[in-house]
């Protein structure tokens, strides 16, 4: 498929497809959740409330202007794409104090425990996601080692928009609410297919409805 009808395709997807996939998608976020609450001993929610289909250029302002902190996993194999865990400095205290059975603000600095605690629960939740989707399609999927980030969005962003860049214009955000323990957390859990592996999801699902 050349360029121009990925980006056709990709822009007009119509509401049932989009409802499909908000569908396949909460599947692998409860996945996520489950992992991340066997690691912790805690209740964890993530849902996927909707999918945004966006230009690649408006990416990093739906993320957030301030420095963030993010956990980065390349996926390749049966599903090619870029996998993000976005927090914010707070939300990632929040969370790890949550994680040692503290009460939220007890922690205050970033220091290499806390990323290491962080980057841990990024990778449980992307990994967890990506199994998902590996069982959904009935394909490998490979997966980087987890990588951890604490940048501009722009500057975490650049290589995998660029690499989604060279196919489309355009990419799918996934809109992720989170809770731990009744905690509410500004994340944003991201996944950036490449567009011939958004078109194969969609077209898996979709044959399922013919």
């Amino acid at each position: 498929m050349e360029y121009e009808n990925y980006e056709g395709y990709i822009k007009n997807l119509d509401e049932f497809a989009k409802s499909v996939l908000v569908e396949t998608f909460n599947i692998g976020a409860s996945r996520a959740a489950d992992a991340l609450s066997e690691m912790t001993g805690l209740t964890v929610n993530i849902t996927v409330p909707e999918i945004d289909i966006t230009p690649i250029k408006s990416v990093p302002e739906k993320v957030g202007e301030d420095i963030k902190i993010a956990v980065y996993i390349q996926l390749s194999g049966g599903f090619n794409g870029h996998a993000f865990f976005f927090m914010d400095f707070k939300d990632a205290l929040t969370m790890f104090d949550l994680m040692m059975g503290m009460s939220p603000g007890s922690t205050t600095k970033f220091d290499e425990i806390v990323q290491s605690a962080v980057m841990e629960a990024g990778n449980i939740l992307i990994s967890a996601f990506a199994n998902a989707l590996s069982e959904f399609l009935g394909t490998e999927i490979n997966q980087t080692p987890p990588n951890l980030a604490i940048d501009f969005p722009p500057a975490i962003l650049d290589f995998a928009l660029a690499d989604i860049g060279q196919h489309c214009d355009y990419t799918m955000l996934l809109k992720t609410q989170m809770t731990v323990e009744g905690v509410e957390f500004r994340e944003h859990f991201m996944i950036l297919p490449h567009p011939f592996s958004m078109k194969k999801i969609i077209d898996t699902l979709l044959e399922g409805f013919v």
